[in-house]
């Protein structure tokens, strides 16, 4: 069959070469383009099912009018504090953005001008920075995104002078990420192109051959492009490592195996001068190796399909590029060797083993292996084995640590860190859900509890929600601030309270010197008591008192009133009886009683006085004192009852100091008992404030315009799907932030019991929620779809090499080198050069392209020992394996090596990483595994190593290579 492939494709080589090259071209004019699909991919692909993605999916039905999926914060600063005429520019810019809201796809846009109690969130502390935020209505990928992040920035250009303006938020940081990335892809793709036809200019020593794989490989990768861009409408993801990896994987492995075909037809071309029976037994040799080296790769990616995780799921477009690349390597680069011949090497001429000859240093080391194979496998692990110990397995989740620090989306976000906290660009978003609605207020006052608890966490700088909108406990909804309003008011009556009994007790002590006086008037009238018969009623006792909740100033001054009345009165009797009997007028005893009279009366007035604070004091308890009824009855028989009328008003003014007696007690008790209220309220208060439960809305709070639009932004229409916004006082991306993700969810979980809330759903939203599960999910993906792949590859290799042992213990010294390649990777870059950790995806993509590609290198060694081996021979074929394909592998490994060494000039932290990981790694494999550690398994196994099958009989590959020449007769 293989035969007469080789004779059809000796007919049509002119015609497959035309076909490639139709499909190259037709593939840029027919198949999209991969490069735009990427840019508007979501580069953090989460499974459905992912807590932060179902949480992203429940905001955005909150309020389906706003629909705001990406924004940009626009950061205007000056060295000194902004001045009016920066604010004049500022809002001018805001009122032109508003006016152009539509045309410019922006949502809303929200600054210190909209509402100046929300200056503190838009203006720092020492005015030198002001922030604007810009919403957009797509996700940060979309097109419409884009454009509307440069018209954003055409309004805010030419500042005044003296003022930066730089831009970061979720948009532009995309936008300035994916820029940077593509930047350092297309310095890649050059850098890619100039080492592989370096490297092979040096391999082959000549100009010619180095253009037949970068022809294959370069029409290969065109038509994957257009092939992996077409896949996405059948779901399949991209994102930008799958053009990183389908320049490096292509370009690197794909020259591999032409390289491969091209050393074998260059050794076959020297014994035979006719280039058919060269390239079939080319093709009869190493055409299986080429295969299975490119179905160990196809493999590989093609189970990368099986991750959940989505940016993993984007590397099995290489997939498809292996494949095509494959498909090309069989075809098209047969067909350029058969056109050209041994012209190919020039100037060069054809020898036997001309292409890389024995190998000097890998038949050291076979010999090595072969004589010592435990003392070098001793030597080996425990000289490599402390690397695996410096793999901690740190992770950076920081995609500014990407970019240029010099880029305006990481300058934004630093200064937004330096004057605000770094929170403030990208919140975490909690998404509460219930049954019922929460605009209520026993539902606000859960979400108030919710708040509260979220801000008690450590590196929480403050909550946002409806019920603390501007991220502050509203203090006149705390119980303990109302408690303490009540406090004021209790206090204030209690003073007033006071000042009464303190008029009280004047007026009785006033009462008791009068009654004194009386009782020595009412003995010197005793002589002329019979003139003073019509003084009938004298005063009436005081009645009433005063309640506990003081009722009674009021009444007890219209009391005094009635006295100053009764006491004028008297007066009045007193001109009478002295106008009938004038003879009195010169009576001492008669003077002292006119004056003991109007010392009463002044006495009364100042009693008066003293009660005008009772009646302030009191207004808020709506006092009301008993009316003092009676009073004094007027003189009813003239002069001679005027010794009866004193005796009454003795009588009544000791009655009236009785009543006040009594009052002032009363009094007393009611300020001990506003006492005792005010302390227990303040014990209320304290505790209240301690255990943080004390909040209370009144519906008429509810119901207010200013709150309404709280709750229409923090809150759906229906009241049932509520959002809290926490902003972190630490770099989100940090690892520490994303430890506090499960802490914040359980405290809002457990603040919510036995609340109205107390089933509602709860989830995290935002970036560093993403991440906090994108750590898990990567994690996880990684050991399942790392277990698929060595599997897979397993099985291939069983399959080739028809044993179940060689497999198994190449895979070992996969794995063994990978972990030895992440320790030395993780101590460059951690603990030399100070990073936070390696980027997230190295440590599973070092792993995959180690893996599958490395085992290329096991296939040419192993394949060519499979095709060496006789029985009873294990050391002279695997000698002979080494020193013919070593050399093969070295300049492969160089290849492929020199691809990813590529990616470390990209600018890129993720591609750096990447680039010396893989570098390093097959460097390693090729040289240590491959040279000493394999071999020496391979001779210490001996014969076992076909376990359970047989070697008695070749293959057909076998045969052919060992087939007498018909030309040289050798």
């Amino acid at each position: 069959m293989i035969e007469k492939w080789i004779k059809v494709l000796a007919k049509t080589k002119w015609l497959v070469v035309v076909i490639w090259l139709a499909i190259a071209v037709g593939s840029v004019l027919v198949l999209p383009d991969l490069g735009q699909i990427v840019r508007q991919t979501e580069s953090k692909f989460l499974p459905a099912d992912a807590q932060s993605a179902q949480a992203q999916t429940i905001l955005e039905q909150m309020d389906p009018n706003r629909k705001s999926k990406s924004n940009a914060i626009v950061v205007v600063q000056r060295e000194s504090k902004l001045s009016e005429q920066d604010q004049d520019w500022i809002k001018s810019r805001i009122t032109e953005l508003k006016s152009e809201q539509d045309a410019l796809g922006i949502v809303t846009v929200l600054s210190a001008f909209d509402d100046p109690s929300l200056a503190q969130k838009f203006i720092s502390s020492d005015g030198t920075t002001e922030l604007v935020i810009v919403e957009f209505p797509h996700e940060v990928q979309q097109a419409t995104t884009s454009d509307s992040v440069k018209h954003l920035k055409e309004k805010f250009n030419s500042p005044p002078n003296g003022v930066s303006v730089e831009f970061t938020g979720s948009a532009p940081i995309f936008m300035d990420y994916t820029t940077s990335t593509n930047e350092g892809l297309k310095k890649t793709e050059i850098l890619t192109l100039v080492l592989v036809l370096g490297i092979l200019l040096f391999v082959f020593r000549s100009p010619i051959a180095p253009f037949i794989p970068l022809l294959t490989i370069g029409i290969a990768f065109i038509l994957t492009r257009g092939l992996v861009a077409w896949s996405t409408k059948a779901g399949i993801p991209v994102s930008t490592f799958t053009e990183t990896f389908l320049i490096a994987v292509l370009f690197g492995a794909g020259t591999d195996y032409c390289i491969l075909l091209i050393h074998r037809f260059r050794e076959e071309m020297a014994k035979t001068t006719d280039r058919v029976t060269a390239l079939l037994r080319t093709t009869q040799t190493v055409g299986n190796t080429v295969l299975f080296s490119g179905s160990t790769v196809f493999i590989a990616f093609f189970l990368i399909g099986f991750a959940k995780f989505g940016l993993y799921q984007s590397a099995v477009g290489v997939s498809i590029g292996i494949a095509v690349t494959l498909l090309a390597a069989v075809t098209l680069t047969p067909a350029l060797m058969l056109i050209l011949g041994p012209a190919m090497y020039w100037p060069v001429k054809v020898k036997a083993g001309a292409a890389h000859g024995d190998s000097k240093l890998w038949g050291a080391m076979a010999r090595l292996s072969a004589k010592r194979p435990i003392a070098v496998l001793l030597v080996c692990m425990l000289l490599l084995t402390p690397f695996i110990f410096l793999f901690q397995g740190n992770r950076s989740f920081d995609d500014l640590a990407e970019i240029n620090p010099s880029i305006s989306a990481v300058k934004g976000f630093r200064e937004v860190e330096a004057k605000f906290s770094s929170g403030e660009v990208l919140p975490t978003t909690i998404a509460i859900t219930s049954k019922s609605t929460m605009r209520t207020p026993e539902g606000l006052a859960a979400i108030e509890k919710a708040s509260q608890a979220a801000s008690q966490i450590a590196n929480v700088k403050e909550v946002r929600s409806a019920a603390r909108p501007l991220g502050k406990q509203i203090a006149e909804l705390t119980v303990p601030n109302q408690l303490e309003q009540t406090n004021k008011g209790l206090t204030e009556l209690r003073s007033g309270i006071n000042q009464v009994n303190d008029g009280f007790k004047k007026a009785q002590s006033q009462l008791e010197t009068q009654s004194s006086d009386v009782t020595k008037l009412t003995q010197g009238a005793e002589e002329i008591a019979q003139k003073l018969t019509d003084v009938q009623s004298g005063l009436k006792q005081v009645s009433g008192g005063i309640n506990q909740s003081g009722q009674g100033a009021q009444q007890l001054a219209k009391a005094s009133e009635q006295l100053q009345g009764t006491a004028a009165s008297m007066g009045d009797d007193l001109s009478k009886l002295v106008h009938e009997y004038p003879e009195l007028a010169n009576s001492t005893t008669y003077q002292t009683l006119v004056g003991k009279q109007q010392g009463l009366t002044g006495g009364l007035a100042q009693t008066e006085a003293g009660l005008q604070p009772l009646a302030k004091g009191l207004a808020q308890l709506v006092p009301s004192v008993n009316q003092l009824s009676g009073g004094i009855g007027q003189l009813a028989d003239g002069q001679k009852q005027v010794s009866g009328g004193i005796q009454q008003l003795e009588s009544g003014l000791v009655q009236f100091s009785t009543g006040l007696g009594e009052g002032t007690g009363a009094l007393t008790k009611v300020s001990d008992g506003i006492h005792q209220v005010v302390e227990v309220q303040k014990g209320i208060a304290d505790n209240s404030s301690k255990q943080i439960a004390g909040w209370n809305l009144p519906q008429e709070v509810l119901e207010q315009d200013e709150f309404k639009k709280s709750l229409d932004f923090y809150m759906s229409e229906d009241g049932k799907i509520a959002k809290l916004e926490v902003v972190l006082a630490i770099n989100p991306y940090s690892k520490e932030a994303m430890s506090k993700m499960d802490e914040i969810r359980s405290s809002v979980i457990s603040s919510l019991n036995g609340t109205a809330l107390s089933k509602a759903d709860i989830k995290l939203a935002g970036q560093t929620a993403n991440y906090h599960e994108l750590d898990h999910i990567s994690q996880n993906d990684f050991y399942r779809t790392g277990g698929f792949v060595l599997i897979g590859i397993y099985l291939v290799l069983a399959l080739l090499l028809r044993s179940l042992l060689m497999p198994l213990y190449i895979l070992l010294s996969l794995v063994f080198n990978y972990l030895v390649t992440m320790g030395i990777v993780e101590f460059i870059f951690v603990k030399l050069l100070g990073f936070d950790g390696l980027s997230w995806t190295v440590s599973f993509f070092v792993f995959l392209i180690i893996v599958a590609l490395g085992v290329d290198y096991s296939i040419f060694l192993m394949a060519r020992f499979k095709e060496e081996y006789r029985p009873g021979r294990i050391i002279e074929a695997m000698g002979k394996a080494m020193t013919t394909t070593g050399g093969v592998i070295m300049s492969a490994a160089l290849i492929m090596g020199g691809t990813f060494a590529a990616l470390m000039f990209s600018g890129v932290h993720t591609l750096l990483q990447l680039g010396a990981g893989i570098t390093i790694g097959l460097a390693i494999y090729t040289t240590v595994f491959m040279g000493l550690i394999v071999p020496s398994l391979a001779v210490l196994f001996g014969e076992a190593n076909w376990w359970p099958f047989s070697r008695r009989n070749s293959s057909a590959g076998e045969k052919a290579a060992h087939a007498v020449d018909p030309v040289t007769q050798h």
